[in-house]
């Protein structure tokens, strides 16, 4: 299986490479990252950095004093997404459309990395929309593959005349196929194979094995009083292939707070430490803040570590998942998933995580993308809108752990979201096939 095709991304933000990052060791030499000095010519890549900053200022414009939110509108609109009714035609290529094309055809983008397409026969899988646009006219059918990463998303992504486009699309979810059909894209170009998950934080396809222990482990310290399994207590064994509860569960649980790519939302760390200072000095529950890659967020997180008198905490009931190397940095995040038993996280392409049990609890929204993927997780009920502000996090996130709201998202996610994304997306990207299931167990 090794080496037999090509994973392309990008760094904006992380997300897109949290896509391509599942696909790492089946790839001979790596994933082909776009926009960095190795891959890009210096004309291309002086563009790129200035598209990057961009994307690194508006995501967090909303904070910037009298201009910010003029500044967050000009964010909503470049990332704009009709809404789903009135059901209407959206094929017309916008504006943003003819700019990448403009930029291909005309300015010849992408130089380097069609070159590398041409190369090479290999079917391509792409986590942006730029790179596949560029290359469409020079892959065959079947061939160029184009990994959706929200449950909802701009027509940026679909060429200006979708009935010639060669690219099949790969949606994380039902609403992405009705969002690119609206686009224009038939429905022999679109396979519903769900986001593609960390496969060690899964298990072998068939039993699932990994998921199904973290599960039930997270289910019973999400539910000390049990009402969760008043309710599931016989579907729950089933699922998991578990025989019965134990009579005793763990008390204390872990929060994982996930700062976006970008740092935003970080000065959210300083008022949860606040709130929940004595519940971590008391060892009744486990914090961890997911820094990402940039070291100014993970001296931010430490800087109100310290402030507020909790670093003797560190490694013990508080931890930082940082790391400046972006894959070493995915392998500590995806093995803190294994033991975090809540989420709390701007619903980013994070959102998908949810299809790994993993309760999302929902910090604000960035972008319209973010908004949608918000509502799609409370529609499959994976998802719980925080009830007060993090300073009252002390208060409000015992009360839905003890009336077992948690637990219940967490199971909701297992049941709705799709969880065999990676093994679906090898299955095509190899064989040119997959069985999209109809169970947890086959999705």
């Amino acid at each position: 299986m090794e080496g037999k095709f090509l994973v392309i991304s990008v760094l904006m933000g992380i997300g897109h490479m949290r896509a391509a990052y599942p696909f790492k060791k089946f790839l001979k030499n790596g994933i082909y990252l776009y926009g960095i000095k190795k891959t890009t010519p210096p004309k291309e890549l002086k563009i790129w950095k200035k598209v990057q900053r961009s994307y690194y200022s508006l995501s967090k414009a909303g904070k910037i004093p009298l201009l910010g939110k003029y500044l967050k509108r000009i964010l909503s609109k470049i990332e704009s997404i009709e809404p789903y009714y009135p059901a209407k035609d959206l094929s017309k290529p916008t504006l943003a459309v003819k700019y990448l094309k403009f930029l291909t055809k005309k300015k010849n983008f992408f130089s380097n990395l069609k070159k590398m397409i041409r190369e090479s026969d290999l079917p391509v899988l792409h986590t942006f929309y730029a790179t596949a646009l560029a290359v469409d006219n020079i892959r065959k059918p079947d061939n160029n593959y184009l990994m959706i990463c929200d449950a909802d998303f701009n027509r940026v992504w679909v060429r200006s005349n979708p009935e010639k486009s060669n690219i099949t699309y790969l949606a994380p979810c039902t609403q992405v196929k009705w969002r690119l059909k609206s686009y224009g894209v038939t429905e022999e170009k679109i396979h519903i194979t769900g986001f593609p998950l960390p496969i060690k934080n899964i298990g072998s396809r068939d039993k699932l094995e990994i998921l199904k222990n973290d599960l039930f482990n997270r289910l019973l310290r999400l539910d000390p009083q049990r009402k969760f399994f008043d309710l599931h207590e016989k579907s729950v064994l089933n699922w998991l292939d578990m025989s019965e509860l134990p009579p005793v569960s763990d008390q204390v649980f872990t929060v994982t707070f996930a700062i976006g790519g970008a740092g935003a939302q970080v000065e959210f760390a300083d008022a949860i430490l606040e709130s929940l200072k004595d519940k971590l000095l008391g060892k009744k529950i486990r914090l961890k803040f997911s820094a990402g890659i940039r070291k100014p967020v993970f001296e931010r997180i430490l800087s109100y570590i310290n402030k507020h008198g909790l670093t003797e905490k560190m490694g013990k009931t508080i931890e930082i998942i940082y790391h400046n190397n972006l894959s070493k940095y995915f392998e500590k995040f995806n093995h803190t998933l294994r033991t975090t038993d809540i989420l709390w996280t701007k619903p980013s392409e994070l959102s998908f995580y949810s299809g790994l049990g993993l309760p999302i609890l929902l910090a604000p929204s960035i972008g319209p993308h973010e908004k949608l993927n918000r509502q799609w997780l409370r529609e499959i009920g994976a998802g719980l809108k925080a009830p007060g502000p993090p300073e009252y996090a002390h208060q409000w996130l015992f009360d839905l752990r003890d009336n077992g709201r948690f637990a219940e998202s967490a199971w909701n996610g297992f049941l709705r979201s799709r969880t065999l994304g990676t093994y679906k997306i090898i299955d095509l990207m190899t064989k040119n096939s997959f069985d999209p299931g109809k169970t947890p167990l086959e999705q």
